[in-house]
């Protein structure tokens, strides 16, 4: 079966419905933000997935309505939902994607979504033109989904009390629901013999790619709720279908990723659920149709923070982004946990959507929060810290330290960076030592510059960012620096004592099915925030300060402390520095 269509969903599985009488039945949700197709499904599973679905038991919680699919009627009815539909979708039957030649986008923008085959396949496949809900409801059947919450449907869209209510309510429909169903036409075959020769997991790695880079469902601020309230996945793409699940909600073995480590079930992970920093990491990287729509989904994903904040669509975007960054700050201070958002070779990782909102630097909006969870483990401040009307954050302690940094010779911010030829020589220097370094199992740190690169690359392997500048104590060995991932250029800043604890998962690898990991437990690193002195001419002499980057201290695995006690690793750093009195810094 293939579909194809342009669209604009969100829908979830449950295996419970709204009442009794629906209970052990399969529900579902199905969510999807642009034009897509399906041609008869492949799974990228190493194993088969049917049975774990069909096993889940769905939470307490359950949304108004759901849709009986079998009949796809609104249960309980109440009334029917009237929608445009153009019934452009389709669904193909008969195409062999061994031998065809598909094509999902031709260039006029009237036949955008109009699918294309080769003259060998045109004869051997049928082509069924459907309404949007009709194709929806052929990928129920096909999945054994019996029934589904869909929003456009369960959700009156003509009455905005109503929709502002289910809005709010959306986190307890996905956290609760057996299962999300995500639907992403960029995941799809690269290579339909690679399932004749190996397991499909090169297959998924490509398909992975697709979704996180190319897929305008991963780019969406709403489905970055959905995906970081649900417990489990199925992606269902235009060929191709994988299965994922979290690795903090159950013992099932699946593949290792971003998606099923730090995305996926937030509210619920080992050691207490997730951070805001875990949700900034994406958010600020994602859109959405309306901009406060990127600040509802949010707060939709941690509800107990943000349960006294008010959702409408009339208050001023400007009031609606300064109250959620005012909130999170009073919370959460690993809001500051955030590093370079560049690549060594000065290019951006990502492109921020938030910058047009005019936020100050401790919101991290020139920067990238780090995508591990983050807890403020411990801080030495004088007292509770505030933000105010101006956005200002306002942090007192007599504890803090001032550095004098020096940006690596191959980052972003090297002096050779104007000098292409001198700074290329860098890079492959780099590369080399690099090399020589993972081959070598004897391999011992002693030249300085060689030292200095093996905090890079231990830097980028244990916390995921760039390092861009490193802090070398006087008459110390360069084994002993340590590594700032900064948002701009400085020689001199300030580091506060604010310990921050970022925990990265363990996993082990199962012998029999070798693509496949479970949950041992975490290692943990620990970061400071970095400030600088900002000058404002409008404030005329009194000091501001701006929020740059963060100062790696080192991790647990491998073990960088003679100590895990955070009050012991602040007192090793700030235990010699003697302020008269608190010092109130007010960061911008």
């Amino acid at each position: 079966m293939f579909i194809s269509k342009h669209c604009d969903v969100n829908s979830e599985c449950h295996r419970k419905g709204v009442h009794p009488f629906f209970q052990n039945v399969t529900t579902c949700v199905i969510s999807c933000e642009v034009g897509w197709s399906l041609i008869q499904q492949k799974s990228l599973n190493v194993v088969d997935t049917t049975q774990n679905r069909r096993d889940i038991t769905a939470g307490e919680h359950r949304p108004t309505y759901l849709i009986r699919v079998s009949v796809w009627k609104k249960v309980p009815e109440n009334g029917e939902y009237d929608s445009i539909d153009n019934g452009r979708d389709c669904i193909v039957e008969g195409y062999d994607m061994n031998k065809g030649d598909l094509t999902t986008m031709t260039l006029t923008e009237e036949e955008k979504y109009e699918v294309q085959f080769s003259p060998s396949t045109r004869s051997k496949t049928t082509i069924n033109h459907v309404t949007y809900e009709e194709l929806l409801q052929q990928i129920c059947k096909d999945f054994d989904i019996e029934y589904l919450w869909y929003d456009k449907k369960c959700i009156d869209q003509f009455d905005d009390e109503i929709k502002l209510l289910e809005i709010k309510q959306m986190h307890k429909i996905y956290s609760n629901a057996c299962y999300t169903v995500a639907i992403v036409p960029e995941v799809h075959i690269h290579d339909p013999k690679d399932f004749d020769t190996i397991n499909s997991m090169f297959e998924y790695i490509e398909a992975w790619t697709d979704m996180a880079q190319d897929s305008l469902w991963w780019k969406r601020s709403w489905t970055l709720e959905e995906t970081m309230s649900s417990k489990r996945i199925l992606v269902i793409g235009t060929d191709t279908y994988l299965w994922q699940h979290s690795f903090h909600t159950c013992n099932i073995p699946t593949l290792y990723d971003s998606f099923s480590d730090c995305m996926l079930d937030i509210a619920n992970q080992q050691q207490g659920g997730g951070s805001v920093n875990q949700a900034l990491n994406q958010a600020h990287f994602r859109t959405s149709s309306k901009e406060h729509d990127k600040i509802f989904s949010l707060a939709n994903i941690f509800p107990d923070m943000f349960k006294n904040m008010e959702i409408n669509y009339k208050i001023d975007i400007k009031t609606t982004f300064h109250h959620f960054y005012q909130i999170i700050a009073v919370h959460d201070l690993s809001i500051l946990c955030f590093s370079s958002n560049l690549f060594i070779n000065g290019e951006e990782i990502g492109v921020s959507t938030m910058k047009n909102h005019n936020l100050p630097s401790w919101t991290g909006v020139s920067g990238r929060h780090l995508e591990d969870r983050v807890t403020t483990t411990i801080t030495w401040l004088q007292h509770q810290h505030s933000t105010c009307d101006y956005m200002l954050l306002h942090i007192s302690t007599k504890y803090y330290k001032t550095l004098s940094v020096t940006p690596f010779e191959f980052g972003c911010f090297s002096s050779l960076s104007y000098d292409k030829h001198q700074w290329y020589q860098q890079i492959d220097k780099f590369i080399r030592r690099w090399e020589t370094k993972s081959q070598s199992s004897t391999y011992c740190t002693v030249e300085e510059d060689v030292a200095l690169i093996d905090r890079v690359i231990k830097t980028r392997t244990v916390s995921g960012y760039f390092a861009t500048h490193y802090y070398q104590p006087q008459d110390a060995p360069a084994m002993q620096a340590r590594t700032l991932s900064l948002t701009e250029d400085c020689d001199e800043c300030i580091i506060l004592p604010i310990l921050f604890k970022s925990y990265k998962l363990l996993v082990e690898r199962i012998e029999e099915l070798s693509s496949l990991h479970l949950s041992t437990g975490n290692s943990y690193g620990y970061f400071l925030p970095v400030i600088k002195i900002y000058v404002n001419a409008a404030n005329g002499t009194k000091e501001q300060y701006k929020a740059i980057g963060v100062y790696y201290l080192g991790s647990t695995f491998p073990k960088d402390f003679i100590s895990d006690d955070p009050d012991e690793i602040l007192s090793s750093i700030f235990g010699d520095v003697v302020h008269n009195g608190v010092k109130e810094f007010i960061i911008q």
